[in-house]
């Protein structure tokens, strides 16, 4: 079995790190420490395969002069791996994504890891061993107290992170959009098989340790046979975050589309500026970030809320009302999850968009600002919470070709004419 984890082990180790190594050049960019720490785990978990690869295993064994040395340093590796995971499970909950809740979580959960792998490299280091035995380790040595020492405070330590990890992931309340709630528990679910085949990996092994010391010789065999348990957690984990990134990335293109209408209303193009804002819209690939797609909808975002402002001294209370009367006369059966204009309906995006629309067309047509004290301060939706912006504004790009929001504009410009006439 040697020969053929040997290679696996190479590929997944120069695929992971691979992608970790873009993932940590996007984070110098993007600052996010969701980004930063899925960095970090990818980097970590292609060294563990790296190092547990046979043939480096034998050679860092040779270049330090121990020559089971990968055989601490592939668990302790883990334990990092599954730090990252609980430390993610963190940044997902609303509640504790704030800097004095992730540091009273740093001073609880820091000393269990530090202690865990201090207490494993002092073991290892005053077991008497001899040659090395990649992916055999606990069934060679498991005569020797300080190896099953060594295995014991390991096991309790993922052990205990695992399941409070999980027990995490599963009670997450996740706030913001429907599809990225669902896309964000998917994610989750992979990585709790990820986790469950790093328990499997604990139990093959502590078969190899029990079977080896009682003379039973299928103890290498349930040794070697583990790091398949390891490979499947890697492959779920990698699933995971490609999931997640995937289906975000999904999304955020088709927002980007939904937003261009609302972009083109708002956005005024200057021609005295040579950029034109347009070219936001046209898809473009960075060898570091693929195509950084969430980038430039941050961008769309900014200057939709920009163009927004500038059309503030035509925010008319008008159109709102319009829509309000509208919708109270004839309420719509169609919710926001459908996909035709005339099915989508949310009262404030209506409201929202009617006002903007309004607001486009006066300032089209040159009319004098409206007086402070008929004007709008602010704009429908404008107080919503800032993980629902986004898809309130894509609601908005929706609503400007409803039949009601359109209609409200027309009795929201017939009642400013028969106002200017009287």
């Amino acid at each position: 079995m040697t020969h053929l984890i040997t290679p696996v082990n190479l590929l997944i180790a120069i695929v992971t790190l691979g992608v970790g190594t873009v993932k940590a050049v996007a984070a110098r960019h993007k600052r996010d420490w969701t980004l930063r720490l899925t960095a970090s785990v990818l980097i970590t978990a292609g060294m563990i395969f790296l190092l547990a690869a046979p043939t480096v295993y034998r050679a860092v064994g040779t270049l330090t002069h121990s020559p089971n040395l990968s055989a601490l340093l592939v668990p302790s590796a883990t334990l990092i791996c599954v730090a990252h995971a609980h430390a993610l499970s963190q940044l997902w909950r609303e509640d504790r994504r704030d800097p004095a809740s992730l540091r009273r979580t740093a001073a609880r959960w820091g000393p269990f890891y530090g202690s865990a792998i201090v207490a494993m490299t002092v073991l290892y280091f005053h077991a008497p061993l001899g040659e090395a035995a990649p992916l055999r380790f606990a069934a060679e040595y498991a005569p020797v107290p300080e190896v099953v020492a060594f295995h014991i405070v390991y096991w309790i330590a993922l052990i205990t992170t695992v399941v409070v990890t999980v027990r995490e992931c599963w009670q997450l309340s996740i706030p913001g959009r429907p599809d990225f709630v669902e896309d964000l528990r998917r994610c989750i679910g992979y990585f709790a098989v990820a986790l469950g085949f790093d328990l499997v990996n604990v139990l093959l092994t502590a078969i190899a340790l029990v079977g080896s010391a009682t003379g039973a010789h299928s103890g290498r065999s349930f040794a070697e046979s583990a790091w398949l348990a390891t490979i499947a957690s890697c492959v779920a984990a990698n699933m995971a975050l490609a999931s997640l990134v995937l289906r975000s990335r999904r999304a955020e293109r088709r927002d980007k589309r939904a937003l261009q209408a609302l972009h083109d209303l708002v956005v005024r193009e200057d021609p005295t500026v040579a950029s034109n804002p347009h070219v936001l819209f046209a898809p473009r690939w960075s060898l570091w970030t693929g195509f950084d797609t969430s980038f430039e909808l941050a961008i769309v975002m900014t200057q939709i809320h920009d163009g927004c402002g500038r059309l503030s001294p035509w925010w008319s209370p008008l159109p709102s009302v319009a829509v309000a009367r509208l919708y109270a006369a004839e309420p719509p059966q169609g919710t926001p999850s459908k996909g035709r204009p005339d099915d989508v309906w949310d009262l404030t995006a209506a409201q929202a968009a009617a006002t903007l629309l309004h607001a486009a067309q006066a300032r089209g047509e040159a009319q004098a600002p409206y007086p402070p004290q008929v004007r709008l301060s602010r704009l429908p939706g404008s107080d919503i919470e800032i993980h629902e912006d986004r898809q309130h504004l894509v609601l908005v790009a929706q609503h400007l070709s409803h039949p009601r929001v359109l209609r409200a504009v027309d009795l929201a410009g017939q009642a400013q004419s028969v106002g200017r006439a009287s």
